[in-house]
């Protein structure tokens, strides 16, 4: 399941993924990730938060390397927050298809993303 949130008043989104992702996941998140590009004044910054997360169906890995391409000059920073090794194995995955600087950080040091992505505190201001 992909959940996305908007940050409002900056050019970031914070997308909360869990389980095994499918398909029709992306087939839903995709054009919201779209138009949260569109509506960016610049690179979008990305809070990727990885929740009890087991991976992809093979056709949902490949919508998540075509997206990558497509917009690999959209983005800027990516943090990935998660559990283990299979998140940081992912993070490593997808980098060559972003041209975003993108980094793993293990849950206990999610205040660290936070902050590499340029945020004085949580995604909601918290």
């Amino acid at each position: 399941m992909i959940v996305i949130e908007h940050v409002t008043g900056k050019d970031l989104i914070v997308i909360r993924a869990s389980g095994t992702l499918t398909t029709q996941d992306y087939e839903s998140a995709v054009p919201e990730l779209e138009h949260a590009l569109d509506l960016a004044n610049g690179a979008l910054r990305v809070l990727v938060r990885l929740e009890d997360f087991r991976g992809w169906e093979i056709g949902a890995l490949w919508q998540e390397l075509k997206f990558d391409l497509k917009h690999l000059n959209d983005f800027g920073r990516i943090a990935v927050v998660g559990e283990g090794r299979l998140e940081d194995w992912a993070t490593r995955l997808s980098a060559p298809f972003t041209k975003a600087e993108t980094r793993f950080f293990p849950l206990e040091k999610e205040a660290e993303a936070h902050a590499w992505l340029g945020l004085n505190a949580g995604p909601q201001g918290e």
